[in-house]
């Protein structure tokens, strides 16, 4: 569906997502506490407020009534590694992270992507994933770069131009360049305002070598309080793009990355 705005050309698409129903829960973890999402609304449990331990927690849990059976753990407090498949050693985790994080009391996962070859290596802190599993026995957890790769290579199939996708989340923003299913680069920056913003997308375009009409560029979500964000597009690039419609919920603005506010995976 075409819009048209003071940005320009908008274009609404849909990547294949699967959405919270009412009887599920996605929790997200960031450094700073996390996020109960259900398909209603967003609670948060934060570190400086609350005492974290299982105790706490469950009466939390209690009193906010966010307690499902159904349920998946996303993690977004640390950066991943994306290693090919055919060059991933379990036995080698930890090294995969030691050039960007010194591991303390936090244990190593990794999620494999047999469609596209590809292992993210992350990690969460041990006893925050033990209280969570105490609570939620049979959690399963996904680093939340593993599920763009996934929903991003399946979007991008067949597309000979090269794609550009961004996703803007609280001080920081992801950005993925594909061509067809192969991803060509991706990295996360910090960014206050969008004059940082700015700077590392010229940044990025320049390295790459991306001209404004080589590419198509979409952002995943739209979302009003990052409007500034995407009317500083408007001169660089003809044609904004956003992935899945405007959704707004309870207290969303709480939520540091809006895109997996409802997304059940």
């Amino acid at each position: 569906m075409l819009v048209q705005t003071e940005t320009g050309p908008q274009f609404l698409m849909q990547l294949n997502n699967r959405y919270l129903n009412t009887d599920e829960l996605s929790i997200h973890v960031f450094m700073n506490g996390f996020s109960f999402c259900t398909k209603s609304k967003i609670s948060f449990f934060d570190f400086k407020s609350n005492e974290l331990n299982t105790k706490t927690l469950k009466n939390w849990i209690k009193l906010k009534n966010i307690y499902f059976s159904k349920n998946k753990l996303i993690i977004f407090n640390h950066q991943a590694a994306i290693i090919p498949k055919m060059l991933f050693d379990k036995n080698k985790t930890d090294q995969y992270l030691n050039t960007t994080l010194k591991l303390k009391k936090e244990i190593v996962k990794y999620d494999v992507l047999d469609q596209t070859e590809q292992v993210v290596v992350y990690c969460i802190n041990n006893s925050e994933l033990k209280i969570l599993s105490e609570i939620y026995p049979s959690l399963k957890t996904k680093h939340f770069i593993t599920i763009l790769l996934e929903k991003l290579s399946i979007f991008s199939k067949g597309n000979s131009t090269k794609m550009m996708y961004i996703n803007l989340r609280e001080n920081f923003f992801d950005l993925f360049i594909y061509q067809g299913t192969q991803l060509l680069f991706y990295n996360s920056f910090e960014q206050k305002n969008e004059e940082d913003f700015m700077y590392y997308l010229f940044y990025v375009a320049d390295i790459q070598h991306l001209k404004p009409g080589d590419f198509k560029m979409f952002f995943l979500g739209k979302f009003p309080f990052f409007n500034n964000y995407y009317s500083s597009i408007k001169d660089y690039h003809d044609e904004i793009h956003f992935i899945n419609k405007e959704l707004i919920l309870e207290n969303m603005k709480s939520h540091k990355v809006p895109f997996f506010s409802n997304i059940f995976t």
